[in-house]
């Protein structure tokens, strides 16, 4: 089941994120996600955030900012069993276009991005880390 994040599930939605990206961004230094993590769990406050519930139990979340989406991340016991296609499709029913940020070495990510219907649309570097980036989109 997808459903708004509550302010009791931010906790859990902040380890999912912070756990996701230690996981998915090994060639970042891990500090910079544990630096980051006191301000995104701060932001999920104010943030558009649908949250997939496996039982009560949460699974995985998406964020958005407008048609931006700020992150898509699925606990690692839930991977690859099509949560994260289920809060993509929910999020395609709400907007006309989707726009997504990746890393260049995040390959798993960029393939799931592209078998989901994005497309790359623009290349550029994270000046926060240094790492290269893709921009991808998704159009109705």
């Amino acid at each position: 089941m997808i459903e708004k994040i509550t302010p009791n599930e931010i906790d859990s939605v902040a380890d999912i994120w912070l756990e996701g990206n230690l996981d998915a961004h090994n060639f970042i230094n891990a500090k910079y996600w544990k630096r980051n993590f006191p301000v995104v769990k701060e932001r999920l406050n104010n943030a558009e955030v649908y949250v997939y519930k496996n039982d009560q139990d949460i699974a995985g979340f998406i964020g958005l900012n407008g048609n931006y989406i700020e992150g898509v991340f699925v606990k690692k016991e839930f991977r690859s069993k099509g949560i994260g296609k289920e809060l993509f499709d929910y999020v395609k029913e709400l907007h006309d276009d989707l726009i997504i940020n990746c890393y260049v070495k995040n390959f798993k990510a960029i393939n799931f991005y592209r078998v989901n219907g994005f497309s790359i649309k623009a290349e550029g570097i994270d000046k926060d880390t240094g790492e290269s980036e893709i921009t991808l989109i998704w159009r109705k």
